[in-house]
């Protein structure tokens, strides 16, 4: 079995078909999944769907950096409300995006540290977005005592940034361009990280791996990474898909946790 620890499954992408996305990821064992929100109405979203499909899908709850200006009083408020509902197993996605910088710098380091102060005033992982951002990513999580720990999740980082994270007490995952023709980089920094801290995603509808790239993501295709971590570690898939979705079920507090 395998957990795909972040999809977004409440994106309009998946609007008209998401039994049958279901359907095909249970097909290729992928049986626990988390979805994401990135703003107040995908989190509500997410949690709609936590309670529709229990003990399978999961939600997380927060507010990305592309929507900070978002994360006033009112919003972050709601999100700590939501954070109480059955089947929240985190916060997120939150952090830090100055590669497209869709909000000023400084409102995105405002919501980051709301969201990490409601994480840890909760108890809960966090699930942290970092895009040509990492030292300030990391910087904030450092200032603070998480733990619950948490996720920097589709790790785009190089080999040098691994052992801050772990130290951070941030496990790494891998989503589909650990699978591109030149990621050697991302590849190199997968193998190099400690067992229990390795995770694995789809990031979907984004992020496919290479078979699919130009189509829409789906966690159907979340075993192609899989098998790529393997080779990278020398391992079998099948040893490598129970490490992860062992460590993910430590990180979000296994199967059965319902809120």
């Amino acid at each position: 079995m395998l957990f795909d620890t972040h999809a977004h499954l409440n994106a309009p992408a998946f609007a008209s078909d998401l039994d049958r996305v279901l359907a095909r990821a249970q097909s290729k064992a992928v049986s626990q999944l988390v979805v994401v929100g990135y703003n107040l109405a995908s989190s509500r979203r997410a949690v709609a769907l936590a309670r529709r499909y229990p003990g399978r899908l999961y939600a997380a709850v927060g507010i990305h950096p592309h929507d900070a200006e978002q994360a006033d009083k009112a919003s972050v408020a709601a999100i700590r409300d939501l954070a109480a509902a059955p089947g929240v197993v985190a916060i997120g996605e939150t952090g830090l995006d100055y590669y497209r910088d869709l909000a000023p710098r400084a409102r995105q380091q405002a919501a980051f540290a709301a969201m990490l102060d409601l994480a840890e005033d909760l108890d809960l992982p966090v699930i942290i977005h970092s895009r040509a951002a990492i030292a300030d990513a990391l910087a904030a999580v450092e200032e603070r005592q998480l733990k619950a720990g948490g996720v920097l999740h589709a790790f785009a980082g190089e080999a040098s940034d691994v052992e801050r994270a772990v130290a951070a007490g941030l496990l790494l995952s891998f989503a589909g361009p650990l699978t591109y023709r030149r990621a050697d980089m991302l590849r190199a920094a997968a193998a190099i990280v400690p067992a229990e801290w390795l995770l694995v995603e789809t990031d979907c509808p984004y992020l496919p791996p290479q078979p699919w790239r130009g189509r829409r993501n789906e966690p159907a295709y979340l075993p192609a990474t899989v098998e790529t971590l393997a080779t990278v570690r020398g391992m079998t898939s099948a040893a490598c898909a129970a490490l992860v979705t062992a460590n993910a079920e430590r990180l979000f507090g296994g199967a059965g946790r319902t809120g």
